[in-house]
């Protein structure tokens, strides 16, 4: 009996002892395995770190109406409409010009001047002006008859409008308020967006060029080549409608 319970006794010190070594090794485990330290925020909260804001791409607005495009000066009939309008519209004019005229390439003539042109009273007056800027002659006409003055004002001779007109190497440049008939009388074809080639309908073949404003389609510059013969007119300081001054047409008192 004795022996047993000295077996007994044996055997719970030896599990005491398995259970102890088993603990020791598990704290030398423990005491080997590295410790992690992991660090929370004490009293402030969890805050989401920012999203990046990515720029806002511009909101295409579609305008409710189509605006107006250069492009729909490509159109040959648009271009016409445009020139009709300002034909139809045009009162007063007053415009600096600059012709020259060559023949087979070489220049024959240069001059310069200013137009005056009154719609309603249907008066054109021209004025051929020196390098200066000094008068040398002008010319009044109601389109039916002309007056041919000298730079002092004193008449020279006087002609039928037809009979001047036809002796002029660029008769375009006086049709100003007559531009829709212009147009009626030949074909016109769209060269360039805004260039305008027309050729008559009838009678001795030419080509009369204008180039219109980007702005109201008014001609800026007026070119007829007939054969080998080539003059060209630039227009500059070009004012529309605005009332001309009360003695404009009346050198020489032909015209009142």
């Amino acid at each position: 009996m004795k022996q047993f319970i000295n077996s007994l006794i044996i055997a719970f010190f030896g599990v005491t002892s398995l259970v102890g070594c088993s603990a020791k090794q598990e704290e030398q485990q423990q005491e080997q395995q590295p410790v992690v330290v992991v660090e929370t925020p004490q009293t402030h909260p969890t805050v989401e770190p920012k999203k990046e804001e990515q720029p806002q791409q511009p909101v295409e607005v579609k305008p409710t109406s189509k605006p107006a495009s250069t492009t729909k000066s490509y159109y040959p009939n648009e271009v016409i409409i445009q020139v009709k309008n300002w034909d139809q519209k045009l009162k007063f004019l007053k415009t600096r010009f600059e012709q020259t005229s060559e023949y087979d390439g070489v220049p024959i003539s240069k001059s310069q001047g200013t137009l005056f042109y009154d719609k309603d009273k249907n008066l054109l007056r021209l004025d051929t002006l020196s390098v200066d800027g000094d008068v040398e002659q002008t010319a009044i006409t109601d389109k039916k008859q002309i007056l041919i003055l000298d730079g002092k004002g004193n008449e020279i001779t006087t002609l039928s409008w037809q009979e001047w007109q036809q002796g002029q190497p660029n008769q375009a440049l006086f049709d100003f308020g007559n531009y829709t008939a212009l147009l009626a009388r030949h074909n016109a074809v769209l060269k360039e967006p805004y260039l305008l080639e027309l050729t008559p309908k009838e009678g001795e073949p030419y080509t009369l060029y204008l180039t219109l404003s980007k702005e109201d389609y008014f001609p800026t510059n007026i070119k007829i080549v007939s054969d080998l013969m080539v003059t060209e007119a630039k227009l500059t300081d070009t004012q529309k409608n605005a009332t001309l001054a009360f003695d404009t047409f009346r050198a020489g008192g032909l015209f009142k």
